[in-house]
């Protein structure tokens, strides 16, 4: 059995994958200097800027081994869900508060959040349709 059935069959195994995710990308170095950099304050170290790597659903997906859709629909298996919402809960958070930091981009954010988190859908203007009677006519000149 490949690692890839393992995950959308073990609920405590996907569990467990999708914490080292995201223990990964608070603890990710993105230059060779933050291997020997004595800070272990990530947001203080100027010498190598030793960064965490973003949250992002496209990266949980790929750690996982699964697809967007196979993640999506794993949402509806009751054995998987709670573990999917707060995941999905942790990334959301993490867009929305570096977007109102100034860490990332509004329109990039806004972008992503509309696409994976619904944000918007209610926000859709109503369509309006106007109609004149004959009587407008002779006012248009």
């Amino acid at each position: 059995m490949t690692a890839k059935k393992d995950i959308t069959k073990n609920p405590a195994a996907f569990r467990k994958r999708v914490a080292e995710y995201f223990e990964k990308c608070d603890t990710a170095e993105v230059s060779p200097a933050c291997l020997s950099c004595k800070e272990k304050d990530a947001d203080k170290c100027d010498t190598c800027r030793k960064k965490r790597v973003p949250y992002t659903l496209s990266g949980l997906c790929l750690s996982l081994g699964i697809t967007k859709r196979q993640f999506n629909s794993l949402k509806t298996n009751k054995c998987f869900s709670d573990t999917i919402e707060m995941a999905m809960l942790k990334i959301e958070s993490y867009i929305e508060e570096n977007s109102y930091c100034g860490n990332i981009n509004g329109a990039l954010a806004t972008a992503v959040l509309r696409e994976n988190f619904g944000w918007g859908d209610d926000d859709a203007p109503e369509s309006v349709r106007v109609e004149l009677s004959s009587e407008a006519d002779g006012y248009g000149g």
